[in-house]
């Protein structure tokens, strides 16, 4: 009785000794397994065939262009700026080359100033510096269409070349008519003098817009990818358009046109999900099974 029960608790260890070590090798060759596919996947980006991404662009607008057709008076520009942000698809044509479409949402802000000598108004006690001065939002939607090579490097590591279209809309923005700058006479009356129009819609019709890019690239420790880099956006369709009057008293009226096409340069901050991970659990719970 006590040889039998010996017996069994020896093979019982041995048992259990067995069922370790064979889950321990397992467990080893699973993680090797993993690792080995991590380097693969940092070394060479695989995607789905179809992928998202969102997407955020700080951009630098050139100055508006603004033509004087009569006076004496120059309205003038800074450097404007524009946000956008929006969603893509993208579809992996090989490991390389993709295509993507999205939708982007951009705000953009126009300004102009102007700086009457002081000798023009001077019986007005006011300065004319910066009298007429203004800042206004704009707003347009756009649906990019690209074409972008992934090289990966010795040097650089993962880079992304992208170029294409981009149809533009700024429909739904709202005409302004404005007046301002006003300066008070000896009678305590406001005389303005400053007047513009200004319509974004470009008539309803949506343009084009040329698109293109150079971006560096990041993969993440969950596989998904970061990329960063510049990205051009030429346009040669002046969307927003002007017209203003400056009337400053005793003197001729100054009249002209005012225009943006939102031509830019900007930084773009592109967040790509790939579902490796999740394809990679999938994968080994399969081969568990």
């Amino acid at each position: 009785m006590n040889y039998s029960l010996k017996n069994q608790r020896g093979l019982l260890t041995l048992l259990v000794f067995l069922t370790a070590k064979i889950s321990f090798c397992q467990i080893s060759s699973s993680l090797g397994l993993l690792n080995n596919s991590y380097e693969y996947l940092n070394s060479e980006i695989v995607l789905k065939k179809s992928n998202f991404s969102i997407e955020a662009t700080a951009s630098m607008l050139p100055k508006a262009k603004i033509t004087r057709e009569k006076g004496n008076y120059r309205l003038r520009s800074h450097l404007q700026s524009a946000y956008d942000i929006g969603i893509n698809y993208l579809y992996s044509v090989n490991k390389s080359l993709l295509i993507s479409s999205g939708f982007h949402f951009i705000v953009g802000k126009r300004n102009f100033f102007l700086n009457i000598p002081t000798e023009d108004i001077s019986r007005y006690n006011i300065s004319g510096h910066l009298i007429i001065e203004d800042k206004e939002l704009w707003g347009a939607i756009r649906i990019p269409v690209l074409v972008e090579k992934r090289i990966n490097t010795k040097k650089a590591g993962l880079i992304s070349l992208k170029v294409g279209l981009n149809l533009r809309y700024s429909g739904l923005m709202t005409d302004l008519v404005m007046s301002g700058g006003g300066i008070i006479d000896s009678n305590n009356q406001v005389i303005s003098i400053f007047s513009a129009f200004f319509s974004a819609k470009n008539n309803f019709k949506p343009w084009i817009a040329f698109l293109g890019g150079a971006s560096k690239l990041f993969v993440l420790d969950n596989q998904n990818i970061l990329s960063v880099g510049l990205q051009a956006d030429i346009s040669t369709t002046y969307f927003l358009k002007g017209n203003y009057v400056i009337t400053i008293p005793d003197h001729p009226p100054t009249s002209g046109t005012y225009k943006i096409n939102g031509t830019s340069l900007g930084l773009s901050v592109q967040y790509v999900f790939t579902g490796v991970n999740k394809r990679l659990i999938r994968s080994y719970q399969k081969k568990d099974l």
